[in-house]
């Protein structure tokens, strides 16, 4: 059978043998992967050697995982992160020896991905109002909104999310928390925003952002996770969707913070009993694959993307932010087993098909 390679973290790759992969299912793998002839190859990038064509890779033999010393694969599935300089080298040199590696980044900017998004005349009115972070942008976005998101460019899983709520000047920062105890709200008056603030924007880089009034769930805001990949055919396609509700008395939604996730279809009838399931599924899918396909343009080599979609009580929708490597055990969470499976689906019948190409270029537009 043709082999395809799964690039992992290194933690990751070490818990092979004991069954240890964290949130990464091997056995979805094995079973996406047998069912389009396939071998799955786990590696690391660090065990690629680029001189000799040859690699160290875990492989199912039997019954358990064997290291293997094998040609590297001609089509690698990115699921690890690398933000050397020598690792996007090797990757180049992975590229120039015509193997062919999807979702060759997996970390994007949010401004970046706005920016692209923005260009878009069909995607601009779904985009919130988003600027770089300075105390003079923020004061500026105060004087249009009167709340305000304040977010790492470079963060995932809602890690170091601010939010700013004031009315005339006056209002409250706050730290979001995993742990709504442990949440932190900072008063200002007049528009003089708390001296934490400024120290979090001038370490690194924010985006400063008009919050979206989401709708509610048992008074609790909740936005969707869109997981889009292309499949067999090289397209496109939304695999699924659920429902990430903060926690009480919170304003973030990811589940890596508390949050809850669930079927969209079991809680729209009760969040937006006035607006047709099918028409904002509709939608919210006809959206995001737009904005797959807007981001590919830019982009090189996407092949697996997770959209936070935010609803409206009114049942406008709009994009939150964009997700280069989707955490997919938030289907596993909310009971939707079918749905996480074909996370893992996708992702092999797109390496069968790359595999199966006889076109000159190496990567499908």
């Amino acid at each position: 059978m043709d082999r395809v390679g799964i690039l992992l973290d290194s933690s990751m790759f070490r818990g092979i043998p004991a069954g240890r992969t964290g949130r990464e299912s091997l056995l979805y793998y094995e079973l996406a992967a047998a069912s389009y002839g396939l071998t799955a190859c786990y590696l690391r990038l660090e065990d690629i050697d680029l001189f000799t064509g040859k690699c160290t890779a875990y492989i199912l033999t039997g019954n358990r995982y064997q290291l293997h010393h094998i040609a590297i694969p001609e089509v690698i599935h990115n699921r690890a992160m690398y933000f050397a300089k020598i690792s996007h080298y090797q990757i180049a040199g992975l590229i120039q020896r015509g193997v062919r590696i999807y979702n060759v980044r997996n970390r994007y900017g949010k401004d970046e991905i706005h920016r692209l998004l923005v260009k878009n005349p069909e995607l601009a009115p779904h985009l919130p109002q988003t600027e770089l972070a300075s105390l003079p942008t923020i004061q500026q976005m105060m004087e249009k909104h009167t709340d305000l998101i304040v977010k790492p460019v470079s963060s995932s899983i809602g890690k170091g999310i601010m939010r700013v709520m004031h009315r005339y000047g006056d209002g409250n920062l706050i730290l979001s928390s995993a742990n709504r105890s442990k949440q932190c709200r900072y008063p200002f008056k007049r528009g003089v925003l708390p001296q934490v603030l400024n120290k979090r924007i001038q370490k690194k880089n924010y985006l400063v952002q008009e919050r979206i009034a989401l709708a509610t769930y048992e008074g609790r805001p909740f936005d969707l996770r869109v997981s889009v990949q292309r499949g067999g055919s090289g397209s496109w396609m939304v695999t699924g969707m659920y429902a990430k509700v903060a926690p009480p008395n919170n304003f973030v939604t990811n589940v890596a913070q508390g949050g809850s996730a669930m079927p969209y279809e079991e809680i729209h009838p009760l969040v937006l009993p006035s607006h047709s399931l099918l028409t904002i599924t509709d939608q919210i899918q006809h959206l995001t694959i737009t904005a797959a396909k807007q981001l590919s343009l830019a982009l090189p080599h996407l092949a697996d993307l997770g959209f936070d979609m935010g609803i409206t009580a009114q049942g406008e929708i709009y994009f939150i932010e964009c997700n280069g490597r989707d955490q997919r055990y938030g289907f596993r969470k909310a009971g939707m087993d079918k749905e996480w499976m074909e996370t893992y689906q996708n992702p092999l019948a797109y390496a069968r098909f790359l595999l199966d190409q006889q076109q000159a270029s190496p990567y499908p537009s």
